[in-house]
């Protein structure tokens, strides 16, 4: 009996046979796989670090500024009524708040008051003394010449009669004496009388008229602080901020209001020394406004100022290196953005220029 075939076995045996040219042609595509994925790898390897070694975008970030403006008292006040809130669009001029202060109605008062006395008293200096005061001291005037010329009439006749003997000396010494004194008596009522038709002196006219003075610089000075009991818009805009709710007490010089000029933005922004090129006051720069979805806005530069601070910049080679100083630069829009406002972030590619 012949013996039977191994392949026959194998078959018997239910294992599946594999052909010798199929094993071969297997072993001939392993390496192939092998190959093509080193090969891949490789490449990979390369084209990551060609985009590692390529330089990183030179961008420059900027950030949407305006001109901001505080609302304040000049006096101590309590806030009476809001009339603007967060967010309203106001115009100079426009009223924001009424304030209260009874302190400033009483120094009004007081003003009022010694306007008024000082008033009073140059009416006075101005007018001089009353047609009745002048014709009192002229009668006193008056009387004192008669007791004259009687003390003097009275003397002549002492003397006459003492030189006759019949007086003694001392009674025409006592006329004599009497007639002195009446007639200073006189010169002095004139003297008064003189005083008194000419009204007051300038000097004191003067005085008059400087008091008045201060007293409407006084009243003066409690209207403006009056006025300061309402709060006005310096400047047209929006209102940002509010500081203090209805009731509460405002210090002098304490902000009750921020007020953002958004109609006329500008972009902030730092520029290296190695970065600054061509740049110059009135250059046009393009960037992105990332907010609003905006790309390639157009801004005109309108000034360039050196930073304090000192940014670093290390060169491949030390001997070579030094300090770059870095400037601040501000742009405008050449044409107006919709939406711009403070806070944005601006996004200028440098590598462009």
């Amino acid at each position: 009996m012949s013996e039977t075939p191994p392949l026959a076995e194998n078959l018997t045996d239910g294992a599946p046979a594999i052909a010798p040219g199929r094993t071969s042609s297997r072993r001939r595509i392993l390496p192939v796989i092998v190959g093509v994925g080193l090969v891949l790898l490789i490449g990979f390897i390369i084209v990551g670090l060609f985009l590692a070694a390529r330089p990183a975008k030179d961008q420059v970030q900027g950030m949407v500024e305006a001109e901001t403006v505080t609302v304040a008292t000049k006096v101590p006040s309590r806030v009476e009524r809001f009339l603007a809130a967060e967010g309203d669009q106001v115009k100079a001029g426009q009223e924001l708040a009424l304030m209260s202060s009874p302190e400033i109605a009483a120094k009004d008062a007081q003003a009022r008051a010694l306007l008024q006395s000082t008033e009073a008293i140059q009416s006075m200096s101005r007018e001089g003394a009353r047609g009745e005061d002048v014709k009192t001291v002229e009668s006193i005037w008056r009387a004192a010449q008669a007791t004259a010329r009687l003390a003097d009439q009275t003397a002549h006749r002492a003397e006459n009669l003492f030189a006759e003997g019949v007086i003694s000396a001392q009674r025409r010494d006592e006329a004599v004496a009497a007639r002195a004194a009446t007639a200073s008596q006189s010169e002095a009522a004139r003297q008064q009388y003189l005083k008194t038709s000419a009204g007051t002196r300038p000097q004191e006219k003067s005085v008059a008229d400087a008091n008045v003075q201060g007293a409407r610089a006084a009243v003066a000075e409690v209207e403006s602080l009056q006025g300061e009991t309402r709060l006005l818009a310096p400047h047209n805009g929006e209102v940002a901020e509010r500081f203090a709710n209805v009731g509460e007490l405002v210090l002098t010089g304490v902000p009750v209001f921020t007020i953002v000029d958004i109609g006329d933005p500008w972009v902030a922004f730092s520029v290296r020394e190695d970065q600054f090129r061509d740049l110059k006051i009135g250059a046009i720069v393009h960037g992105d406004v990332p907010a609003l979805g905006v790309t390639n806005a157009a801004f005109r530069i309108t000034a360039i100022n050196p930073q304090g601070e000192f940014a670093t910049w290390r060169s491949t080679r030390q001997s070579s290196g030094y300090d770059v100083r870095s400037f601040q630069v501000k742009a405008k829009p050449v044409r107006a953005v919709n939406g711009l406002r403070p806070g944005m972030s601006v996004l200028f590619d440098w590598s462009a220029r």
